[in-house]
């Protein structure tokens, strides 16, 4: 078993734990959820992250909770570290590391001296209800080395919590990505394969990048 592995962002708040007081409230971070598997992609690649898109009312400083099916709460004593979208890039490319540990991963878009996998992430519901879980539903798509080979995906995952607090709510929405790295991580293995990937029903998802489809995935998780 190989010890290392490449990931390249900047993670300090990362690995001290979901949240810090301040004096005006609690900033959170979300959390690196996913052990290592070491799986092989067979050939030196590289990952890059090139698009996170998260919806409007989560994008934004505070933590956005639900309160029921048409009301959310802005939470001003909670707030995010960093922007949510650099965050979901960071824990998905260090989840994704940690699974392919002889790639080179990475966070933002850029160019590399491997055949590069290309990953885009639209995030089009990132829900916390106090009390009871979280509910993320993810498209992406992934581009291929070779340019030729689009795989489009979605994943649809709840985890529930044991207990009240932004804390609890936090950290389901951290293994709720690592679920969805785990998808992600699935069908790349697919893609390099060239193998036929689906789990459950699969879907027409529009492919960002042009007019190349490949195989959908829909995943739906209740833990």
């Amino acid at each position: 078993m190989k010890c290392c592995c490449w990931f390249l962002v900047a993670i300090p708040l990362l690995l001290t734990g979901a949240c810090a007081n301040t004096p005006s409230g609690s900033v959170y971070t979300l959390n690196i959820e996913q052990s290592g598997q070491d799986l092989d992609l067979g050939v030196p690649l590289a990952v890059v992250v090139d698009y996170v898109a998260v919806p409007e009312e989560v994008d934004r400083p505070q933590l956005v909770v639900r309160i029921n099916e048409s009301q959310v709460r802005i939470v001003e004593a909670a707030r995010w570290s960093e922007p949510l979208k650099s965050q979901i890039g960071n824990v998905m490319a260090v989840d994704l590391a940690r699974l392919f540990r002889d790639a080179r991963v990475y966070a933002t878009s850029q160019s590399t001296d491997r055949p590069t996998i290309r990953l885009a992430i639209t995030v089009r519901m990132f829900d916390a209800t106090p009390g009871k879980g979280a509910m993320l539903a993810v498209v992406w798509s992934i581009l291929t080395p070779d340019s030729t080979h689009v795989l489009n995906g979605k994943s649809v995952v709840l985890r529930r919590v044991d207990s009240d607090g932004y804390d609890a709510l936090v950290n389901a929405q951290s293994r709720a990505l690592a679920a969805v790295s785990g998808d992600m991580a699935d069908a790349i293995m697919s893609a390099i394969q060239k193998k036929p990937h689906a789990v459950g029903p699969t879907f027409n998802a529009k492919d960002p990048g042009g007019n190349r489809y490949g195989y959908a995935m829909h995943a739906v998780r209740d833990k």
